[in-house]
C-alpha cells in the first residue's frame, strides 16, 4: 500500500475548481476590504522645513568657541526637549490638535508620531543641515505646526549654547576665585618666609660674598694700620723713657717719676694688660699713695713736680701716645665690630643653601597655583569673549533655509499601492485557504484517494449521484459562506473605520 502521493498539477486544479465558490467568495472580501481602506484612509499632507547649520562667523583662531556638544549632540537634546511633554501638550492646545474626547496623553504620543527629524551629513561626516517634518490631515495645520516647530529648534538651539557659556564663564570664574584666595595665602606664607630670612635668601648671596670680601679687606687693612700705630708708639715711649732720664735743673734725677708720669705710664700699661696684672696693680697703688700726699701738702706750696711738668718735650710725647692710644683703642674696637660682622655675613652665606632648599619646598606649591591661576585667567578671558560672541549671534547658528511650506498635495496614504497589496493579499488568501480546506477535509474525492489508504482492487467507480440530503447540504454550506463573508466583511469595515480615526 502507498503511504502519499504527490500532488501533481491535476489535482491541484482539481481541488481548486472544486473551492472555486470558496476561493471567489474570500477574494471578493479581502480586496473590497482593501479597496474600502485606500478609499476611507484621509488624506495626509507633510510639511517640512530644511534647517542649515551655519559655522562659527569668527575664525575659530580668534575666538575659540567654549561649547563643546557637537550639532548631533544638541539637535538630540533639542529634540528631546521639543518632543517632551510639556512642550508637545503646548502645542496641541494651542492648535487644538486631535480630538478633545481622546486623553491628553494619547493627544501628545499622536503628535509625537508625526513628527520627523532627518539629519543629513556631508562627506566628512559633519551635520550640515537637518530637516523638519510634520504630517497632518489638515494642510494648514500642517504648516502651522511645523512653523512653530522650527522657530523652537532655533530658540532652543541659542538658548543651549548661550546657557552653556554662561555655565562655563560661571564656573572659571569660581574656580579663578577659589585659586586666588588660595594663592593670596601661599603667597603669605611665602612672604612671611623671605621676611624671617632676607638676608639668607638665594638672591642675596652675591651681595653678601661681596660685602664678606669688602669687610675682610677692611679688617686686613685696620689690623695693618693697628700694627703700625702699635710700632709708632713704642718708639714714642722709648723716647719719653729717654726723656725721663735727663737731669733737671734742680738737680733732680730724671729717673724720679712724677704723679703725671705714673698716670701715663699706667694707661700705656693698661693698653696693653689687663686690671689684674702685677704691673698694673703696682702702679695703681703708687698713685694713691702718691695722691694721698699730695693732699697733705699745704695750699700754695710749690711741688717737686711742676718743673717737670713743663718740660715741653715729654707733655708733646705724652701728648702722642695717647692721641695713639685713642686711634688704637677706636681701630680694635672697629677690628672687633668687624669681626662680629664678618661672622654674620658668614653665617649668612653658609646658611643660603640650606635656605634655598626651604624655599624651593614653600614656594613649589605657589609656583604650581599662580601657573594654574594664569591659566584660568586666560580661559576666563576666552570664556567671555565666546559669551559676548553668542550673545551678539557671531557664533554657531541653526537658519531656517526653507520655511515650512503650505503642502498641496497629500503624501499619503498611497492607495494604488493598497489595492495593488489587496490584490495580492486575496489571490493569496483565497487560494491559501482553499487549499488549507481542502486539506483538512478528510472524506474521499475519487479513486486516488482510497487507493493510498488500501490494497485492494478497485473495480469499479460509480459517479457521484445526487440526492436532496446533499443538495440541501450545498445549500447550507453556501449559505454559511455568505454569512460568514458578510460577518468578516462587517468585522473588516468596522475595524478598519476605527483605525482611520488614529490614522495621522
Amino acid at each position: 500500500m502507498e503511504s502519499s502521493y504527490g500532488l501533481d498539477v491535476r489535482r491541484i486544479v482539481n481541488i481548486f475548481y472544486l473551492q472555486k465558490a470558496f476561493i471567489i467568495t474570500v477574494f471578493a472580501v479581502v480586496f473590497a476590504l482593501a479597496g474600502y481602506l485606500a478609499l476611507s484612509l484621509p488624506d495626509v499632507y507633510e510639511s517640512r522645513t530644511l534647517i542649515s547649520v551655519s559655522p562659527q562667523k569668527l575664525p575659530p583662531n580668534y575666538v575659540n568657541s567654549t561649547v563643546t556638544s557637537s550639532v548631533e549632540q544638541r539637535i538630540r537634546s533639542i529634540s528631546d526637549e521639543i518632543l517632551s511633554r510639556k512642550r508637545l501638550e503646548t502645542i496641541v492646545r494651542e492648535f487644538d490638535l486631535y480630538p478633545s474626547s481622546t486623553s491628553m496623553d494619547a493627544r501628545v504620543d499622536r503628535l509625537r508620531k508625526n513628527i520627523r527629524i532627518d539629519v543629513r551629513r556631508n562627506s566628512v561626516p559633519v551635520v550640515e543641515s537637518f530637516a523638519l517634518s510634520f504630517f497632518d490631515k489638515d494642510p494648514q495645520k500642517a504648516h502651522q505646526v511645523a512653523s512653530r516647530l522650527g522657530g523652537f529648534f532655533i530658540a532652543e538651539n541659542t538658548e543651549i549654547r548661550q546657557r552653556q557659556v554662561a555655565g562655563t564663564r560661571t564656573f572659571i570664574n569660581d574656580e579663578s576665585d577659589r585659586l586666588r584666595k588660595q594663592l593670596e595665602e601661599q603667597e603669605q606664607q611665602v612672604n612671611i618666609y623671605r621676611a624671617q630670612h632676607r638676608f639668607e635668601l638665594p638672591e642675596q648671596l652675591d651681595a653678601n660674598l661681596k660685602t664678606l670680601d669688602q669687610l675682610r679687606v677692611e679688617l686686613q687693612g685696620n689690623s695693618l694700620r693697628l700694627s703700625s700705630l702699635q710700632e709708632r708708639k713704642g718708639n714714642l715711649e722709648k723716647q719719653l723713657v729717654e726723656a725721663k732720664l735727663i737731669v733737671t735743673p734742680e738737680g733732680q734725677a730724671a729717673g724720679w717719676q712724677t704723679l703725671d708720669d705714673r698716670k701715663l705710664q699706667l694707661e700705656q700699661l693698661r693698653t696693653n694688660y689687663s686690671e689684674k696684672h702685677p704691673d698694673v696693680v703696682r702702679l695703681k697703688r703708687e698713685i694713691q699713695a702718691l695722691e694721698a700726699e699730695a693732699k697733705k701738702q699745704p695750699t700754695g706750696s710749690t711741688s717737686t713736680e711742676s718743673p717737670l711738668l713743663r718740660n715741653p718735650v715729654q707733655q708733646t710725647l705724652a701728648k702722642q701716645i695717647a692721641d695713639l692710644n685713642l686711634e688704637i683703642n677706636a681701630l680694635r674696637s672697629s677690628n672687633e665690630a668687624l669681626k662680629g660682622q664678618i661672622s654674620s655675613y658668614s653665617a649668612r652665606v653658609d646658611n643660603t643653601p640650606v635656605r634655598a632648599i626651604e624655599l624651593s619646598k614653600v614656594t613649589r606649591a605657589y609656583d604650581i597655583m599662580l601657573k594654574k591661576y594664569q591659566d584660568l585667567q586666560g580661559k576666563a578671558l576666552d570664556s567671555q569673549l565666546s559669551e559676548n560672541m553668542e550673545k551678539k549671534n557671531e557664533g554657531e547658528q541653526f537658519q531656517v533655509i526653507d520655511q515650512a511650506n503650505l503642502p498641496q498635495q497629500p503624501v499619503a496614504p498611497e492607495r494604488l499601492r493598497i489595492l495593488i497589496v489587496g490584490l495580492v493579499l486575496a489571490v493569496a488568501a483565497g487560494f491559501g485557504l482553499a487549499f488549507l480546506r481542502e486539506n483538512l477535509d478528510t472524506s474521499f474525492k475519487g479513486v486516488e484517494d482510497l487507493r493510498v489508504l488500501t490494497d485492494l482492487p478497485i473495480l469499479a467507480a460509480l459517479p457521484l449521484i445526487g440526492t436532496r440530503n446533499s443538495v440541501l447540504e450545498h445549500r447550507r454550506s453556501q449559505r454559511m459562506l455568505a454569512v460568514a463573508s458578510v460577518m468578516v466583511f462587517a468585522i473588516g469595515t468596522i475595524s478598519i473605520h476605527l483605525f482611520t480615526k488614529f490614522y495621522y
